[in-house]
């Protein structure tokens, strides 16, 4: 058995690499290079490049990882004839049973006993005209075109992994926090008990105290007096006065013979401490490679009925309400945008807002960013006031903002995906990061005002839907900035300038108009279904497929609109 593990050690996997450790293949050790040095002509492991980067820190060295400036790529030349499992040998003949490349070695351990096997130049010679190159050329390239589509695709996955990790992160420290403020409220209220209950007790005894020492005092100057020479009568009054006095006394010495020792106790709170105890974490981490968020068909026809109306119109408004966007927390309730009071709004799961935060100016759209993060695209054509991107947390019944984006254009429209942000200037589409830098600008029409007003993402990223009100357009673009499809239809007719685009999670693609909402299919070619509505200025629309809701705002109406759904979504 040590013998075997001996062997193993020595020479590493049984892998065949491209490119071998140059340090490990003088020891005997098969293991792969990942790293090249130009100075030293060497490639190096995981392992053997950390000695290498010690001895030798001002030689450079260039990782696999850097593709086509990986310098090792020609070193393939010079060890393609050799065998991969004998890698000093030579690859000289082919076993015809098994269609395999030979060695010497190879043929004299395994294939010995094989009823064909020729030499490489003879196999040549008959195979030649058999070998189809440029089908096997064109099998490579897609081979390696589907090979780079999936490293792409994992890039991303890693980068939105980072971002679900940071914002996963952010969350736990959120609601330690959150923790930490409940436990001192508690402390406070304890400590508060525990200085009342002390002072209340201190004043007690401290009365007991000045009773004692005064009875004290009269009963010694009584006592004084009944051994001096007193009239008769100034000798009854004292005596009388001793025996009410020591009376008094006595009926003190009663009521507090049994307290001998003073002190405080704390009787924890065993509930509290047991419900600590019986927790493990904070809450449970879920994870998700490569499986699907949802089992939904983005294309099926969505049907509503019942439909129900919330006032949402608060004391601090100055005018009606015009709803330009609708999200929603994680624990079920409602964040709208007012443009013409100039707020966000937090509702509960019964409509009652229950908190608002004030804007420096009009709300124009805004989306979600986690399931208790929003961020709202802000600006004032006329007013020329600072435009921005207001990032906003709705928890534990509150709305607060937490940072601000300064951003040099009017900010319309806004979409979130994978940590970066799409923003509408009403001419123009912009990417920007989560900090605010530009990446660039994806889509420009400047023929009209209001070309590029509205935004959407869908789920997996692919395709970005944008509004053209002056034209009743919907265009859907490639990631690139592309146009992919062009839907124009009377019914995208928009009176007033609002984004009125939604794209649901499960990928259904929506757009209001003036008195109807149109489903469009994903790919933005058609419209699928148009639901006629019996209210002018319909403003913006959010699906909730899991309580199967489609929500409705109005330009200037104090109200919210809800539509149950008849559709089976899945």
């Amino acid at each position: 058995m040590a013998a075997l593990l001996e062997s193993s050690q020595n020479t590493g996997s049984d892998l065949f690499f491209d490119v071998c450790c140059s340090v490990c293949e003088e020891d005997g050790i098969n293991k792969e290079g990942l790293f090249h040095c130009q100075k030293c002509s060497k490639t190096y492991c995981d392992e053997c490049v950390l000695m290498h980067n010690k001895v030798l820190k001002n030689h450079p060295v260039t990782s696999k990882c850097a593709g086509d400036n990986w310098p090792v790529s020609t070193m393939l030349d010079d060890t393609l004839e050799l065998c991969e499992e004998h890698r000093t040998e030579k690859l000289t003949m082919f076993c015809e049973d098994h269609e395999k490349l030979l060695c010497h070695v190879c043929h004299l351990r395994n294939h010995k006993q094989c009823s064909e096997v020729v030499l490489l130049a003879d196999k040549v010679k008959s195979a030649t005209q058999r070998m189809n190159v440029a089908q096997m050329s064109k099998t490579l390239e897609q081979i390696q075109k589907s090979l780079q589509d999936i490293v792409d695709r994992e890039k991303q996955n890693k980068k939105s992994l980072k971002a679900s990790y940071d914002l996963v992160l952010k969350e736990v420290l959120d609601f330690r926090q959150k923790i930490n403020v409940n436990l001192d409220l508690l402390q406070q209220n304890t400590l508060r008990e525990l200085e009342t209950k002390h002072a209340s007790a201190n004043a007690s005894l401290e009365d007991h105290l000045q009773q004692c020492l005064q009875f004290i005092s009269k009963l010694k100057g009584f006592g004084t007096k009944l051994k001096g020479n007193l009239p008769p009568e100034r000798s009854f009054i004292t005596f009388r006065k001793c025996l009410d006095h020591t009376a008094a006394a006595d009926s003190l010495l009663n009521s507090m013979i049994n307290n001998n020792g003073a002190d405080m106790k704390l009787l924890p709170n065993s509930e509290l401490l047991q419900c600590l105890a019986d927790c493990t974490d904070l809450g449970k981490i879920t994870s998700r490679i490569g499986e699907p968020k949802h089992n939904v068909d983005p294309n099926k026809f969505i049907s509503i009925h019942e439909k129900s109306q919330y006032n949402v119109h608060t004391a601090t408004d100055s005018d009606k309400s015009c709803i330009t966007g609708i999200c929603e927390t994680s624990n079920g309730d409602l964040v709208i945008s007012d443009y013409s009071n100039c707020c966000v709004k937090l509702l509960n799961q019964a409509y009652k807002v229950i908190d608002q935060v004030k804007l420096p100016s009009h709300p124009w759209s805004m989306c979600n960013i986690s399931s208790l993060e929003i961020a709202v695209a802000v600006s004032d054509h006329t007013a020329n006031a600072p435009n921005g991107i207001y990032f906003l947390q709705a928890d534990n019944e509150k709305i607060t903002q937490i940072k601000v984006l300064k951003i040099n254009h009017v900010c319309t429209g806004i979409a979130y995906y994978d940590a970066e942000l799409f923003v509408t200037s009403g001419s123009a589409l912009y990417q920007y990061t989560m900090d605010g830098r530009l990446i660039k600008k994806l889509y420009e029409d400047t023929s009209t005002t209001f070309t590029v007003v509205g935004v959407g993402v869908s789920p997996d990223g692919k395709r970005i839907y944008v509004t053209d009100t002056s034209n009743r357009k919907l265009l859907t673009l490639t990631r690139d900035g592309a146009v992919a499809a062009t839907l124009q239809d009377p019914a995208f007719k928009n009176i007033y300038v609002m984004c009125k685009i939604h794209v649901a999670a499960a990928g259904q693609v929506f757009v209001s108009g003036v008195v109807s909402i149109s489903q469009v299919d994903a790919d933005g070619k058609k419209i699928l279904n148009t639901i006629t509505l019996n209210m002018y200025y319909n403003g913006p629309v959010y699906l909730n497929e899991d309580k199967r809701k489609l929500l409705l705002g109005v330009w200037n109406n104090d109200n919210i609109i809800e539509f149950k759904i008849k559709t089976n979504l899945t």
